[in-house]
């Protein structure tokens, strides 16, 4: 049996599917595939360049360091009108072209799914490790770095930019539902959400905020083996508190550790053998 993990979360929040990749690594369990909705493009880029769990913490770490200058506009963009001052994401393109090794996506060892929108056509662009049947109104892409993948999946005005493929800017794709149905169709059987969730007791920041509008529909297509895993998010970590990733990590990775066999059973691969993902060879 293949298990995929759909990633998710806003900013800092996305740190959480690093915690639970920690737990599953733990337990033996190496996924088949992960998807990348919103930030969680960041940790599905280092499982496609092939990072361990270890090597995800660490790379976690220089993350946290950065803090907020990862969206930071450099001095070049703040001087700009107004209507120009979104930030590019200079650092953050260079911390994923090193943390990645500038791999193309065709090359990456893990399987790893980018889906986007085209912003002017609404077509879906799916940037993909691995060759497969997409649905009618999606697009395969192989054979652009996986640091462009994931920084395309990553845009959200007016933060941060979008890329642009074919003369129109990508979009991050939302539906989570949509996430689910590309992992079944590469080959997976079983599909983990990672939803983190801001705390209740914290009032939102700007990207809290702006995620809210923006909110992932996680409920899962019904019978088809899929399990959400929703992190409550640390008090004093809202989606911008980029230096506390660690925590947001930590949150994941304890949610992991008191739900992941309730959620096994009920996607009915309690006793099941969790195989990794194998290229077709001919």
């Amino acid at each position: 049996m293949r298990l995929g993990v759909v990633m998710t979360g806003m900013g800092a929040h996305a740190a959480a599917s690093i915690g639970v990749m920690k737990e599953l690594e733990r337990r033996g369990i190496v996924p088949g595939a992960v998807c990348a909705l919103q930030w969680g493009a960041w940790p599905a880029a280092l499982f496609a360049a092939g990072c361990g769990a270890q090597e995800m913490e660490k790379a976690l770490h220089q993350a946290a360091g950065m803090g907020g200058r990862m969206l930071a506009p450099c001095l070049r963009e703040r001087l700009c009108p107004p209507p120009r001052r979104m930030a590019s994401g200079v650092r953050l393109n260079r911390l994923l072209n090193a943390q990645t090794g500038g791999r193309v996506l065709s090359l990456c060892p893990g399987a790893a799914l980018f889906p986007c929108r085209l912003a002017r056509s609404g077509q879906r662009v799916v940037f993909s490790t691995r060759a497969f049947h997409q649905e009618a109104d999606a697009m395969l892409a192989m054979q652009a770095s996986v640091s462009f993948a994931a920084r395309a999946a990553l845009a959200m005005p007016p933060f941060l930019a979008p890329l642009s493929m074919m003369g129109s800017p990508l979009l991050g794709e939302t539906d989570a539902g949509f996430a689910v149905r590309a992992l079944l169709r590469l080959g997976m059987h079983r599909v983990l959400v990672v939803a983190p969730v801001s705390s209740p007791r914290r009032a939102p920041d700007a990207l809290d905020l702006a995620g809210a509008s923006l909110r992932l529909a996680c409920a899962p297509p019904a019978g088809e083996g899929v399990g959400v895993l929703r992190v409550i998010m640390p008090d004093a970590a809202g989606a911008l508190s980029f230096a506390r990733m660690d925590d947001c990590c930590q949150a994941g990775a304890l949610a992991a550790v008191r739900e992941l066999d309730a959620l096994f059973e009920g996607m009915g691969m309690a006793f099941c053998r969790v195989l990794p993902f194998r290229r077709q060879t001919m």
